[in-house]
């Protein structure tokens, strides 16, 4: 009966690691096989399309919260290291997300078209910026502020265990810059007077080809975990 127990927990992990593996692979046939064009060439007849140019506000625009950086997109995470029972020593234990988006224009000397990604779908492939504070340390003004507006993250934590680096704190953000060059790629649409890209499948400040190595790369640990565990169910089960 146990063992039954225990493969079938086994089994349901591999399926969660094989999900969250997974799903971000999902576009990748699509991106390997798509043309990149330019924006004036989108059609809202088109099933799919990868379109490169450069990002323009189309007014509103966001600050990062630990660059300060004027940006059209965010995400951010916020990591901790810390010693717990449930998860392996000295990684980096997931505190705090989030997303901000606005509308924007991606352009190029031939047109532009619009952008309008939505924050329940929203994911970047675009370069991270991290700053690291080690445990019991104070950190930089603008995440010390966006912190305390937070308010259910308590403060870095210290002691004893900060030599074992215990409580340091990992602040990464990734963005889309104006005024740079970035691939977008999903369905196009017809909205309001004109084709946009609505809540799009990638945006990204490299080739496609680079947006699919990165994800393979995100995803060899969950697939390989996936492999292990649902290897490991089985095996119980057939000793059950």
């Amino acid at each position: 009966m146990l063992l039954s127990i225990l493969g079938g927990v086994f089994l349901l992990g591999g399926v969660a690691f094989g999900w969250y593996g997974l799903r971000p692979l999902a576009v990748v046939p699509r991106l390997l096989g798509t043309e990149v064009d330019g924006p004036a060439t989108v059609s809202s007849d088109d099933d799919f399309v990868v379109c490169r140019g450069h990002t323009q506000s189309v007014g509103e625009t966001l600050n990062a919260p630990f660059s300060g950086a004027e940006c059209l997109g965010l995400e951010y995470e916020i990591g901790e290291r810390q010693l717990t029972a449930d998860e392996i020593p000295l990684t980096w234990s997931h505190l705090d997300d989030g997303v901000a988006t606005v509308p924007f224009e991606l352009r190029d000397d031939g047109g532009r078209i619009r952008v309008e990604p939505e924050s329940t779908h929203f994911r970047l492939d675009t370069e991270s910026e991290t700053v690291t504070v080690p445990a019991g340390d104070d950190p930089p003004e603008r995440i010390r502020s966006f912190m305390e507006s937070r308010g259910e993250l308590s403060p870095t934590a210290g002691g004893f265990l900060s030599s074992l680096g215990i409580g340091t704190r990992r602040y990464t953000e990734r963005r889309v810059d104006p005024e740079e060059s970035h691939v977008v790629a999903g369905r196009p649409e017809y909205r309001d007077g004109r084709v946009v890209l609505s809540d799009p499948a990638v945006i990204a400040d490299r080739s496609p080809r680079g947006v699919v190595r990165r994800r393979l790369r995100a995803a060899a640990f969950p697939l390989v975990a996936a492999l292990a565990f649902l290897l490991a169910g089985a095996g119980l089960l057939a000793l059950a």
